[in-house]
């Protein structure tokens, strides 16, 4: 049976090939993609998990007792449990990642790179099926750059991507000012 050209159209799924932009942050972590034919980024809606468009409240919820067990970004607040002092209750953990003398870290339930990896997968999860990532762009601070970019290397080597760029947070707070690259 010959189908028809209008039928092969519906059958086949746009696909927009470009980069994705992940910049995760202590309170807020912020997602855009843009296409290679796209001038301009754009922020991405994720939902559950965005609370305005490209915004994702940098918050993991984990139990291994209780159901769901992982809750990411504006799940947690939708959930009421962003406000309380919980230990499945993962918030402000970007800032020590890499950092093995902290001691604040033993007040999560997960390590501060568990959490991190979590909410990256979740990201990664909740791409528009239309969005083909050929290249993932991600912030490093400079403070712990090597053990951070180590940890983020190890993160994303399992997603299907063909090109990890890094970029430290000054640069990209410089580019975000609409500033060239260096500027100070």
């Amino acid at each position: 049976m010959k189908r028809s050209l209008r039928t092969e159209e519906k059958l086949q799924v746009s696909r927009e090939i470009g980069t994705l932009s992940i910049d995760l942050g202590n309170t807020t972590t912020v997602v855009a993609f843009q296409a290679e034919t796209d001038q301009e980024a754009r922020l991405l809606d994720l939902p559950p998990i965005t609370r305005t468009q490209g915004e994702i409240p940098s918050l993991v919820w984990f139990s291994e007792t209780n159901s769901p067990s992982l809750l990411i970004g504006q799940e947690v607040i939708a959930s009421g449990l962003a406000g309380k002092n919980d230990p499945n209750l993962s918030k402000d953990f970007k800032r020590w990642i890499g950092d093995p003398s902290s001691s604040d870290k033993k007040e999560f339930g997960l390590t501060p790179e568990k959490a991190g990896e979590l909410l990256l997968t979740a990201i990664w999860e909740k791409l528009p099926t239309q969005l083909d990532i050929r290249r993932l762009v991600l912030t490093t601070p400079v403070e712990s750059y090597r053990t951070y970019k180590s940890w983020l290397h190890d993160v994303c080597s399992k997603l299907p991507v063909d090109e990890i760029a890094l970029v430290d947070e000054p640069t990209a707070a410089a580019m975000g000012a609409g500033m060239p690259p260096g500027s100070k």
